[in-house]
């Protein structure tokens, strides 16, 4: 059952990052795994339901890690999110390619991912800081998420990869 629960998340998360989540029906999913739309419903009683499940682990991660933001340096911080980022690379087009998702988020989760991003962005700025800080946060948080994504587009993370992706994201913050 865990593998059927598993092998329905994988076609769903291809489809939402397709189709987009509102664009995706359970029939749509229940056909590409050929089931009926039945059996989908016996293991999840809804696409929210599927979309909870798929996102689950990544938000938690993406929780604990706006947690620890006040406490750890900002090259940890950023180290993070590149590691982050990694493991989450398949379901972020999920979440970022339809609005109608974001809005389920905010409503289905106590703390919304803009702001956990928030409190990531504070603690990259540091205390006090003024606008130039806090673009530079926003830009340094952006090379790590895009600059790894491009990377795992085109061949899986290496050591070096991760490397200069985070030296770039410092120069950034540091400017």
């Amino acid at each position: 059952m865990a593998d059927t629960k598993q092998r329905i998340q994988d076609v769903a998360r291809e489809l939402f990052a397709r189709q987009g989540y509102t664009g995706t029906s359970m029939a749509d999913i229940a056909g590409r795994l050929s089931i009926t739309p039945a059996a989908l419903y016996y293991h999840y009683k809804s696409k929210a339901d599927v979309l909870d499940a798929l996102l689950a682990e990544p938000l938690a991660a993406y929780a604990e890690l706006a947690e620890r933001a006040s406490v750890l340096t900002p090259a940890e911080l950023l180290a993070a999110f590149v590691d982050f980022t990694a493991r989450a690379n398949a379901v972020i087009p999920v979440v970022t390619g339809d609005p109608a998702v974001r809005d389920l988020l905010d409503e289905r989760f106590p703390r919304s991912p803009k702001e956990m991003m928030d409190a990531v962005i504070a603690a990259l700025a540091g205390p006090d800081p003024d606008r130039p800080a806090l673009i530079r946060a926003h830009a340094a948080f952006a090379v790590v998420k895009e600059a790894t994504a491009a990377v795992l587009a085109e061949r899986g993370l290496e050591s070096a990869d991760r490397k200069e992706i985070l030296a770039a994201a410092r120069r950034v913050l540091d400017a």
